[in-house]
C-alpha cells in the first residue's frame, strides 16, 4: 500500500441515496464509517489485515472470552512503577491501534492500556460485520472482570472514545456495575434517539431494510475529524482500520447512539466526559443534551475543550486533554480550565 498523500478530512463514502440526507446526517455518518480520504490507495473493507512496511500489526495478547471468542489486544505498558490499568474501548472503524499519542502520556505516568480490537473491528475473526450492542457490553464486561482479577488492588479505569465512548456511558448506567473505579469518556458517541433528527433515522432504517449489506463506497463528503494531518495518515494506513462499513452496520451503531444518549440520565458513575469545541462528528447539542441529562448528585467531571475536534488525544492541542486524563486517573483532579469551560458551553445552551 503506497503512503502517498491522504486529504486534511476525514470522508464518509456512501450512495448517492444517503448522500443525499443532508450535511449534519452525513457527518454522523463518517463517525460511523471512520474513513481516511487516501489520494493513491485502494482500502480493503474486510478479510484479514496484512502488516506492510511501516505499519507493522502488533499484538500483545489476546482476550479469551466464553463462547470461545478471542479478542486481540496491544499493551502500552506502564514505566516504572504501576499506578493504575486502564481498559481502552475504540471507537467504529478503529483498532488498538487508537491510543498510541495518549499511551506515551499516560505509560510515562505510571498507567498502563490493554487496548484490545472489539468484535467486528481490527484482527477480530468477524471483522467488518458489527457483532451488536449487546455482544460488544458483553465482551467489554468480561475483559474488566478479567483485568480485575489480574490486578485486585490496582485502580482500573475503563475509558472508550466515540463509540467507545457510547458503550462506555451504557455500561456505567448499568444496573449491574462493572468491577472498575472510574471512567474517561471521550467524544462519545450520543448523536441518537430523541438528539437525532427523525427524518434521518427514518432514512437509515430504510437504508438498511432495502441495502443492508451494501458498503458505502461511492461520493464523499468531508468533514474534519482531527486538525493532526500525520495522525489522519496514519489511522488510513493503519492496515487494522476498517473501510466501507456495511449500511446495517451503520444502522447498528444508530441505535447504539439512541441507547447511549438515553443513558446519560443513568450514568452516575465516577467519569471524565471530554468534548472538543471543534467536533463536526457529534453535534453540540446532542452533547449538550448528555450531558445536562447526568444525575446533579454524580461525581462527573465535564470537560470542555474549544480548540480540539472529535479525535481528542490524536488532535495537534491534544496535550492540555491528556493530561488531564493521566490527572484524573491517578486522582489528581483535572488541572485545565475544561471544567469552567463546560460551564461555560451548558450555559450558552450548547
Amino acid at each position: 500500500m503506497p503512503s502517498g498523500m491522504v486529504g486534511l478530512a476525514v470522508r464518509v463514502e456512501g450512495m448517492i441515496a444517503l448522500m443525499r440526507m443532508g450535511t449534519k446526517f452525513c457527518a454522523m455518518l463518517v463517525m460511523l464509517g471512520l474513513t481516511v480520504a487516501l489520494s493513491d490507495c485502494a482500502a480493503v473493507p474486510f478479510g484479514v489485515p496484512k502488516a506492510y512496511p511501516g505499519h507493522p500489526i502488533i499484538t500483545s495478547g489476546v482476550f479469551e472470552l466464553k463462547g470461545g471468542v478471542r479478542l486481540p489486544y496491544r499493551l502500552y505498558p506502564a514505566q516504572g512503577k504501576l499506578r493504575a490499568v486502564v481498559l481502552a474501548l475504540h471507537g467504529y472503524t478503529d483498532s488498538r491501534d487508537a491510543w498510541v499519542l495518549l499511551a506515551k502520556v499516560l505509560n510515562a505516568r505510571g498507567i498502563a492500556v490493554y487496548a484490545p480490537d472489539q468484535a467486528g473491528f481490527g484482527a477480530t475473526a468477524h471483522r467488518g460485520y458489527w457483532a451488536g450492542a449487546p455482544v460488544m457490553l458483553n465482551e467489554a464486561r468480561q475483559m474488566a472482570v478479567q483485568l480485575r482479577a489480574q490486578y485486585p488492588h490496582t485502580k482500573l479505569v475503563l475509558m472508550g472514545e466515540s463509540m467507545g465512548g457510547a458503550e462506555a456511558i451504557l455500561l456505567g448506567a448499568s444496573a449491574n456495575p462493572l468491577p472498575v473505579d472510574a471512567y474517561v469518556i471521550s467524544a462519545p458517541a450520543v448523536w441518537g434517539g430523541d438528539a437525532l433528527n427523525p427524518a434521518y433515522r427514518e432514512t437509515m432504517k430504510v437504508a438498511a431494510f432495502f441495502a443492508p449489506q451494501k458498503r458505502l463506497t461511492g461520493g464523499s463528503v468531508h468533514v474534519k475529524a482531527s486538525d493532526n494531518k500525520a495522525a489522519l495518515i496514519e489511522f488510513g494506513e493503519d492496515p487494522l482500520t476498517i473501510h466501507a462499513p456495511r449500511v446495517d452496520d451503520l444502522a447498528g451503531l444508530v441505535r447504539m447512539m439512541g441507547d447511549a444518549q438515553a443513558a446519560c440520565a443513568r450514568f452516575d458513575k465516577p467519569a471524565l466526559i471530554l468534548y472538543g469545541g471543534h467536533d463536526e462528528l457529534i453535534p453540540k447539542e446532542a452533547m449538550r443534551r448528555c450531558w445536562e441529562a447526568i444525575p446533579a448528585r454524580a461525581p462527573v467531571v465535564l470537560a470542555y475543550y474549544p480548540p480540539d475536534y472529535h479525535m481528542i488525544e490524536r488532535d495537534l492541542e491534544r496535550a492540555v486533554p491528556s493530561e488531564d486524563i493521566a490527572g484524573f486517573i491517578l486522582g489528581e483532579g483535572v488541572q485545565s480550565d475544561a471544567p469552567s469551560a463546560a460551564t461555560v458551553f451548558l450555559a450558552a445552551g450548547g
